[in-house]
């Protein structure tokens, strides 16, 4: 919903642009006026060429301060691909809250408790003990986690999020060797139990299993610490029989999440395995050993040595741990949203009005046609309209053929309407052609990002050169020609030439 005070400011600004854009118009008008006069002293032809020559320099310079009076549309339309585009990314966000968010797992890791008992001397000189709790985080040896991605879209009003559901399972091989600890008084191995970490556990599917030397175990919500990526999740209880200097632990569970899912290698050797049916994966953080990328899937695959780490295989939850290190992170990545696009495509849209404004008065120069301001007006708003049927247009269909409905209604609306007011087909057509070609060569730079910068300054040039082609010819008959007859200049006096 727009805030009405905005709207209020914004029509302020339109209006004090609009009264100062009148001003300096009635100030051309008037500085023209003298200057014609002055010219009219003149006598013979070379007068005449210097009044006719005034008006298109006057012209061109009103034109070019209404190019500047059109960043005001342009700036509007970019505001509202802004404004629908935080209101898709916040759609996407209530759609992770509710379906799942970015899933990363951290698992299994042993937990097991003990205590300790501090003796110190109090101001009296009498000896208390202190009792303290903590716990030891036990990483695994070997570690192995398979995950398979299916993707799905959720649909809200107009918007899609795209999604996932994963299948995991792991499987990992612990060894304790509990470090020394100062003043330990006991380990509870009777209180050991198995936690699995999950980024958010509203995303956990139905029947997830965690099986100790093939033994199914009961599961308990939370992991009981605090460490950071160790905080949500669930956990199982060993049995307190369980002999834990050598056994291994299997766990599979289903997961929903959005876009992104990620593993921290937490084995002394881990391999993991992220596959997905989707044919645009983005690796980030540490990168995959090998990946099989093909048009409707992708298979990556992390081998990574506890070596690449700086964290050791047993702590103490209360320590600093930042087991973020180091993250296998595969993202199932939109390659081109529509809104990214539009917003992209709306940054050339100066250009475009100063271009096709260019491409008008060279007409003018060239082909002996007039132009009124209002008809340069009316062309610069239908290329700013070119954005607004562009964003209205990619929230329904596909973005190519969005671009292409656009860019047909606007060339051919501006070409109708300069064959109109030239009264020439060969006019409409010629605009029409440059206008398609540009159109044409703007949705080229929007699907090479890579090379945005230098197809835009290719544009810019090959326009350069084109317009300096077309108006060479421009300065013929101006009193600083040097080839202008001799004629012309002995009809007029050599004070009036000086005076010139």
């Amino acid at each position: 919903m727009i805030d009405f005070t905005t709207v209020l400011v914004i029509l302020a600004v339109v209006l004090f642009l609009g009264v100062f854009a009148i001003i300096g118009l009635v100030c051309l008008r008037w500085l023209y006026g003298r200057y014609a006069q002055q010219a009219s002293g003149l006598t013979g032809d070379l007068g005449g060429k210097i009044a006719n020559s005034n008006p298109l320099m006057i012209k061109a310079v009103i034109i070019g301060f209404l190019t500047l009076m059109m960043l005001i549309p342009t700036a509007l339309v970019h505001d509202l691909m802004q404004e629908r585009h935080s209101l898709y990314r916040s759609v996407l966000h209530e759609t992770d809250q509710e379906w799942g968010q970015e899933q990363t797992l951290a698992a299994p890791i042993l937990v097991i408790p003990y205590t300790t008992e501090t003796r110190i001397t109090d101001s009296n000189g009498k000896d208390r003990i202190i009792a303290g709790q903590d716990k030891l985080v036990v990483l695994p040896d070997q570690l192995k986690l398979d995950s398979d991605l299916t993707h799905d879209f959720r649909e809200r009003s107009i918007y899609k999020s795209l999604v996932y559901t994963a299948d995991i399972k792991g499987s990992a091989n612990f060894r304790l060797d509990p470090p020394p600890i100062k003043n330990l008084q006991k380990i509870h191995y009777d209180q050991a139990y198995i936690a699995i970490a999950l980024t958010d556990n509203s995303g956990i599917g139905s029947s997830p299993a965690v099986r100790v030397n093939g033994k199914k175990l009961e599961l308990m919500p939370g992991t009981g610490l605090q460490t950071p990526y160790l905080v949500s999740g669930f956990s199982a209880k060993l049995d307190p029989s369980q002999d834990l200097t050598d056994f291994s632990v299997q766990f599979d569970t289903s997961l929903r999440g959005s876009r992104n899912i990620r593993a921290i290698p937490l084995g002394m050797n881990t391999q993991i395995n992220i596959s997905a049916d989707w044919p645009h994966p983005s690796f980030r953080q540490f990168l995959p050993k090998s990946r099989d990328i093909t048009n409707d899937s992708f298979n990556a695959t992390w081998e990574v040595s506890h070596l690449s780490r700086n964290y050791p295989q047993v702590f103490r939850a209360s320590d600093d741990i930042n087991l973020g290190e180091i993250i296998a992170e595969a993202q199932l990545f939109e390659p081109v949203s529509h809104y990214g696009t539009s917003i992209r495509a709306a940054k050339y849209g100066i250009m475009f009005v100063a271009l096709t404004y260019l491409m008008l008065l060279v007409f003018e120069f060239t082909r002996g046609i007039r132009l009124h301001l209002v008809q340069y007006l009316l062309v610069g708003v239908s290329l700013s309209v070119f954005y607004l049927i562009l964003l209205t247009l990619s929230e329904h269909i596909s973005f190519s053929l969005s671009y292409s409905l656009a860019a047909a209604v606007t060339v051919i609306s501006i070409a109708s309407y300069i064959t109109a007011a030239t009264k020439g087909r060969t006019n409409g057509l010629a605009i029409g052609f440059l206008l398609s070609a540009l159109y044409g060569f703007l949705y080229s730079i929007l699907q090479m990002e890579d090379y945005a910068l230098t197809m835009g300054s290719g544009l810019l040039l090959i326009v350069l050169l084109a317009m300096m082609y077309m108006t060479r010819n421009l300065n013929k008959g101006s009193i600083l020609d040097p080839v202008l007859d001799k004629e012309d200049l002995a009809a007029d006096t050599p004070q009036q030439v000086m005076e010139t």
